[in-house]
């Protein structure tokens, strides 16, 4: 991905899925409980979440010919860190899924709605802020162990995710300021006919860099001013939050393919998918 604009490229889910696929045949692990149901649900609302991910990302950061109003950039960033929080929810959903099909005893039973409504990324990365604290589901040593280890190295990533998400949700808005962009493409202004008329140009100013509050849960009369060295800038997040996917994947399929065993490691002839 660049600064300003985030194509995403997650061939690794494909071949992820592709796997389930190969997995939920009857002469492998079959289709028990629809767990390869509740595998593709979650995996397609983790697309679908990072498609609003990048939309929402490229929107505020891009040149359009449609005046900014003051609350667009708020609204963006709430958007996407509803859809990054969301994704990594999905995935975990997902997952659970896939490793419930090969050990059942090991994950969160997709069959019971109350099992259902605990799945959540603390089944892989435990929780180690509470007493006592929160072991991760066993299932996740088991057959995802790579992945397991490669979440809990980015934890702190997960976390400013997590609150700025809960933040801009149930509590105030997340943006503390930042800076435009003063790059507009040849001819963007002279189309507008707005040409060397500073005030109106600003109105089409994207954003060059999003500041985000540190420390967002904390009350506002402990909080000192943020020195330009310790802001949290979106950006940044981002661009790691898109690193953190790749590198999921990858140890997902890997891991996948490692610790899952099947009869079959191909497709047979003449076998019907479910």
């Amino acid at each position: 991905m660049s600064r300003y604009e985030i194509s995403l490229d997650l061939s690794e889910y494909g071949h992820l899925d592709e796997f389930a696929l190969l997995a939920c045949q009857e002469y492998n692990l079959g289709n028990k409980g629809a767990w390869f149901n509740a595998f593709r649900g979650g995996l397609y609302g983790f697309h679908s979440r990072l498609h609003g991910f990048a939309t929402h990302y490229n929107t505020v950061h891009a040149w359009i010919p449609v005046p900014r109003v003051p609350s667009e950039t708020e609204h963006h960033l709430a958007s996407i860190f509803f859809c990054m929080d969301s994704a990594v929810e999905c995935l975990t959903f997902a997952v659970n899924a896939l490793g419930y099909a090969s050990e059942p005893n090991l994950f969160r039973d997709i069959t019971s709605e109350r099992a259902l409504r605990q799945i959540s990324p603390k089944d892989v990365l435990g929780n180690p802020f509470i007493s006592p604290p929160q072991e991760s589901l066993s299932g996740y040593k088991t057959l995802f162990p790579t992945f397991q280890s490669y979440w809990q190295s980015k934890r702190e990533l997960l976390l400013i995710i997590i609150e700025q998400h809960d933040v801009s949700k149930h509590r105030e808005t997340i943006f503390v300021g930042g800076m435009a962009r003063l790059d507009p493409p040849s001819g963007f202004y002279e189309s507008l006919g707005i040409k060397d008329d500073a005030a109106a140009e600003s109105h089409f100013w994207p954003m060059a860099e999003i500041i985000l509050q540190k420390d967002p849960k904390s009350v506002r009369m402990g909080r000192t001013p943020q020195a330009p060295t310790d802001s949290i800038l979106l950006e940044d997040v981002a661009n790691d939050f898109y690193d953190f996917l790749r590198g999921s994947g990858q140890k997902l399929i890997q891991d996948a393919k490692t610790y899952i065993k099947l009869n079959h490691g191909k497709f047979l002839e003449n076998k019907e998918n479910p």
